[in-house]
């Protein structure tokens, strides 16, 4: 779609118990941020670059199995998304556990060469797909904007 994008929508009930029994630490390395700052690790503020460079020892400080590592672009071919993540909480499900997790939203040009490869490599390599179960996925066409004489849709159907 010429001009246009595209909004690729997931919901993501994350399994909270599990979670939970992680420690701080644990979490921290999985995310590959702080967790009271929301800083990527060895940064002190939240939107700081990540430092893939810096090491502990032989291991990198932030995982190879990061989330926020397999999610870079430098990780992804350049690849970049407009994304934000909104959390829910639904109450719990039937057997008493906490139904909450992330409404996650991107808008991208083309899914199957943005989103698509970086899910793949999410979903093989991310150590926090241990603790994700999505359970709601769609893709919305979003035209572009409209000029003197267009119909809206017209990228779509014209």
């Amino acid at each position: 779609m010429t001009g246009g994008s595209y909004l690729v929508t997931r919901r993501i009930r994350m399994d909270i118990e599990p979670w939970d029994r992680s420690n701080l630490l644990e979490q921290e390395q999985i995310i590959g941020r702080e967790k009271g700052s929301g800083a990527p690790l060895g940064q002190d503020a939240e939107f700081a670059d990540p430092n893939f460079a810096i090491t502990t020892g032989a291991a990198p400080l932030i995982p190879a199995d990061s989330h926020v590592r397999l999610a870079h672009p430098e990780f992804n071919d350049g690849v970049r998304l407009l994304r934000r993540g909104y959390n829910f909480t639904d109450g719990s499900d039937g057997f008493g556990h906490l139904d909450a997790g992330l409404f996650f939203i991107a808008f991208c040009r083309d899914p199957g060469k943005q989103f698509v490869p970086m899910q793949r490599k999410l979903m093989l390599d991310d150590a926090l797909t241990e603790y994700l179960i999505p359970n709601g996925s769609a893709v919305f066409a979003c035209p572009p904007g409209l000029s003197d004489g267009q119909w809206w849709g017209q990228a779509l159907f014209g």
